[in-house]
């Protein structure tokens, strides 16, 4: 396709030529009407005086005039030629008929132009016939010069086209390319200020919005990767859908908590959302307004998850159109859990604590209704009350513990040795482990050294070797084990009682979980010793481990580390 400019001077070239065509034309016209209007007059002229000079029979002179000016003269009347000079140049009289009636007329002989003139006078006719190349030379002069001005005025106008072109129109281009550069995102182009002052402002004007446009795409693209980040990065799933109901935005927490097949833009959302939220999201596109609720999911048919779900609809300024809408999905599956785990916790402690105070207020009705009388009773019932006191006291105590343990993230910690420890333990338990006739045997190395908190040691150390008594039968035996393995320094209690069942092993260390709820009340035991172990060890970054077989027994294991990091 051609260039503008290039139309541009086809265009006024056609026009110059055709002008100088008609302007030729009109002139070279002109010309011929003039001369050959002239010549008409003067051969008018010309052919009374022959015909006189042949009425006075001076027929030599028609003769010597003919011959001086190369003419052709013919005198005839009705009954034929009366005189004629033709000798070399033929007269054609038959270019004079109806259809060209003028007394003169040209045409052409080889290379020459010849004219022929007829007239009559009174009866006779005369024909006057010769060349006359006038015409034809100067039509061919003015073509000539019409012809050289013509070129020179198309080499002026090309100068002026290219001129324009240089100055107004390839500047323009310029722009033009440079807009179409900044319509496709390249908003660091820039063209070269010009120094006509035609279009010098339009130069700063289009660097100066390519420079605005560049700082807003700066901006937007910033903004863009700020929001991009964010979402990215919170820990919600979040689904942006448009108006038509395809996804156009997932985070990567959707990704990580639903883990669909594919990629989910550009799809439909009812491919990959769950009914209950569809029917969410159905509700805020016909409402227009946000519509919150909690909703419970299996996901990979497995896991049960709970969501705190908000459909929140994109609407215009006005608010009278609507864009799309976005999903927001809070795992909220630990606070569940924990709230579980509350009421779990508040029912235990209700539980726990029911039994002793039904039990104390029991005996203290009892004893008021008139049974202090009896001095036995009494003080049995005292007794009773007093042990079931120490439970409760027992209780609140680990709960306090376990409170302080599980808040505490660090702990003082200093030498200590394992081996003592263990040894004190041992004989601090030596009197209830008499009472059930349990021998206690020690397999304790001696100086075994840990960094850790002595008192927090000796509370495992106590928790486990009661609990080793109290789950033996009676007339057993309790192996307490303190031995170095490597990087690790290792306190073993093993017993020969009842064992733990595989399932139960999984729930030892929760709060308030006894495998015989009766043998654990009946020896005082809350349920918690375990949990609060556990803690302890995990605060030490040590770790415990339960081996156990129904009716074979039990071994806890705990583990301390020299570098205090597990390997």
């Amino acid at each position: 396709m051609l260039k503008f400019h290039q139309r541009l001077l086809f265009l006024l070239c056609t026009i110059v030529i055709l002008s100088f065509l008609a302007l030729g034309a009109i002139i070279s016209h002109v010309v011929y009407n003039t001369v050959s209007n002239s010549q008409n007059g003067d051969l008018e002229h010309q052919a009374q005086h022959l015909l006189s000079l042949y009425n006075q029979e001076k027929k030599s002179e028609i003769v010597n005039i003919a011959k001086n000016e190369k003419l052709t003269v013919e005198i005839k009347d009705e009954d034929g030629v009366l005189f004629t000079t033709q000798k070399g140049l033929k007269i054609n009289k038959e270019i004079f008929n109806e259809a060209n009636p003028s007394t003169l007329i040209y045409d052409k002989v080889d290379n020459d132009r010849r004219f022929t003139f007829h007239t009559d006078i009174k009866d006779k006719q005369i024909y006057i016939s010769g060349i006359n190349n006038y015409i034809l030379d100067l039509q061919i002069k003015i073509w000539k010069y019409i012809g050289l001005i013509g070129l020179f005025v198309l080499v002026i106008m090309f100068a002026v086209v290219r001129s324009i072109n240089r100055t107004y129109i390839r500047p323009i281009n310029e722009v033009t390319y440079a807009t179409n550069l900044l319509a496709e995102g390249y908003y660091h182009v820039r063209v070269p200020e010009s120094n006509v002052k035609e279009t010098r402002e339009l130069f700063v004007t289009t660097n100066e919005l390519a420079r605005k446009l560049q700082l807003l795409n700066h901006k937007q693209k910033l903004q863009s990767n700020r929001l991009k980040t964010t979402v990215e990065n919170i820990p919600s799933s979040i689904l942006m859908i448009d108006k038509y109901g395809e996804i156009v935005v997932a985070n990567r927490a959707y990704y990580e908590v639903f883990t669909p097949d594919e990629a989910v833009e550009h799809k439909s959302y009812g491919d990959f959302i769950d009914g209950k939220i569809q029917s969410l999201i159905t509700e805020a596109f016909r409402v227009e307004k946000p519509v919150y609720d909690q909703v419970e999911l299996t996901l990979n048919q497995v896991h049960q998850k709970y969501f705190d779900t908000a459909c929140v609809p994109i609407l215009s300024k006005s608010k009278k159109h609507l864009y799309g809408m976005v999903l927001v999905l809070h795992d909220i599956t630990n606070l569940k859990k924990l709230e579980n785990l509350r009421r779990e916790f508040v029912a235990n402690v209700s539980h726990e604590l029911k039994t002793p105070i039904t039990s104390i207020k029991g005996f203290a009705e009892t004893l008021l209704d008139g049974a202090m009388n009896d001095k036995q009773t009494l003080t049995d019932f005292l007794n009773i009350i007093s042990k079931e006191s120490d439970r409760i006291e027992t209780l609140v105590f680990d709960l306090l513990e376990l409170s302080h343990v599980e808040q505490q993230t660090e702990i003082e910690t200093e030498p200590v040795s394992l081996s003592e420890i263990a040894q004190s333990t041992i004989q601090n338990m030596q009197t209830i482990a008499e009472d059930k006739n349990i021998s206690i045997i020690d397999e304790i190395e001696p100086d075994i050294v840990i960094d850790a908190n002595k008192d927090k040691v000796s509370q495992v150390s106590i928790n486990l070797l009661s609990n080793a008594i109290s789950y033996s039968l009676d007339s057993s035996q309790v192996i307490v084990k303190v031995y170095k393995d490597m990087n690790k320094r290792i306190l073993e209690v093993q017993d020969f009682g009842m064992g733990i069942s595989e399932e139960d092993q999984k729930h030892i260390f929760e709060r308030f979980y006894r495998v015989d709820k009766a043998r654990s009340r009946d020896s005082g035991g809350t349920g918690l010793g375990l949990s609060i172990t556990k803690h302890i060890m995990e605060a030490h970054n040590g770790r415990i481990n339960v081996f156990s077989k129904l009716n074979e027994g039990s071994t806890f294991r705990v583990t301390f580390f020299e570098t205090n990091q597990e390997e």
